[in-house]
């Protein structure tokens, strides 16, 4: 987890437990349970009904991202929750009870705890805690003369590994492997051949193709009763996330996130985008705080999508592929091997087509990030080959 007053301007801090489990209904068994969790948040000038109001939304959405529920209500059940704190929720088919069961003051800090009773509506599936791999470049800045103040040239491979670090930090099942050490500008027409490019040299399954939109700042004019004292500067961050299935080069995901938050250095000072003091600023906060947003929604984007692999060889009856333990992969799981090919129409549009391999196959041995697999039928395993793709079943 990030570290609360070190890392996030509004912060949170989470414990989860299930508390209560096997609820029986007529006509069947449903598996339920109640969900505590804690979220904190920094009172910022005073503002403690504001404080509140994020730390319940950050408890709830975990809670929810926690027992498999979507996350797209957190705010409207906030709302509802602030407003009646021993109400039941009935209107979302996901979240039967709720209540805020208390709220600290500390150290200029609220800790909020919420009980939700989660009957989770959506996709459940096998692949929802299997790790997920994603490769990016750098952040591409789009307007680099934003970058003049500050002195921040660096700032796109900074972002860059803040986006990865904080991924690593928030999730337990998606992780940045592999980030290119350049800027690349993926066009469009060229944009599915570059993602499946990256993908494989990088042999991940996800691509992260990132665009810093917008760096400006704003400086409040001067005081008629102090004309020579500085106004405050405010300094923007818009950052549009898209995310690609490695394989087809194909879109699963696109937001743009927007912030802005105090600049906190003079005009002429030089500023190390990397430093811990930097990140501690209230604009390295904020930022910190929408990369958060954005993962929890990639988080929830590509839960469910089945974890992909290569194949690195082929010996005899045996097949070595790239999918591992770290992968959520065990002996005697079942595979399917295909091959992706692509084709060119008569107008020079291009298509992917997708052929699987007959029969079942089975993981043999399982390391950490690979695997060998062999096939149910008896015979020798024929025309499989490597850069072919393996999938979970």
């Amino acid at each position: 987890m990030l570290h609360a007053k070190s890392m996030l301007n509004i912060a949170f801090m989470m414990k989860i437990m299930a508390l209560t489990c096997l609820l029986f209904l007529n006509g069947g068994q449903s598996h339920a349970a109640w969900f505590e969790a804690k979220g904190q948040a920094k009172v910022i000038d005073g503002n403690r009904a504001q404080a509140k109001r994020v730390a319940t939304e950050e408890a709830l959405k975990q809670a929810m991202l926690f027992a498999g529920a979507s996350i797209q209500s957190v705010h409207t059940l906030t709302n509802g929750l602030l407003e009646n704190e021993e109400m039941t929720i009935r209107s979302t088919g996901e979240v039967e009870h709720l209540e805020l069961i208390d709220e600290v003051y500390s150290d200029g800090m609220v800790t909020v705890s919420v009980r939700a009773d989660i009957f989770p509506k959506m996709k459940t599936c096998s692949a929802q805690n299997d790790e997920k791999h994603f490769s990016s470049t750098h952040f591409l800045v789009r307007n680099r003369q934003q970058l003049a103040q500050g002195s921040i040239t660096h700032f796109d491979e900074a972002v860059t590994q803040r986006f990865a670090e904080t991924m690593r930090l928030n999730t337990q099942a998606m992780k940045m492997t592999h980030i290119a050490p350049h800027t690349a500008k993926f066009k469009n027409e060229f944009t599915d051949e570059n993602v499946r490019t990256l993908s494989t040299l990088s042999n991940t399954q996800f691509v992260v193709v990132g665009t810093i939109d917008d760096l400006s700042i704003t400086t409040e004019a001067p005081s008629v009763f102090l004309p020579w004292a500085n106004g405050e500067s405010m300094r923007n961050f818009r950052i549009t996330l898209r995310v690609y299935d490695g394989v087809s080069g194909g879109q699963l995901f696109s937001n743009t996130y927007q912030n802005e938050a105090p600049w906190e250095f003079d005009r002429f000072e030089i500023v190390d985008e990397f430093s811990a003091m930097f990140w501690r600023t209230q604009y390295g906060k904020a930022i910190d705080k929408t990369l958060q947003t954005a993962i929890l929604d990639i988080q929830e984007t590509v839960a469910c999508q089945p974890v992909t692999g290569r194949v690195l060889g082929v010996t005899y009856d045996k097949v070595s592929v790239s999918l591992g333990r770290d992968n959520g992969i065990d002996v005697n799981d079942e595979l399917f091997l295909y091959q992706a090919k692509e084709l060119t129409d008569s107008r020079g549009r291009k298509y992917l087509q997708y052929k699987l391999y007959p029969g079942t196959f089975v993981v043999k041995t399982a390391y950490a990030k690979s695997s060998t697999l062999v096939s149910k039928e008896e015979g020798i395993i024929a025309n499989i080959q490597e850069q072919d793709f393996v999938v979970k079943k």
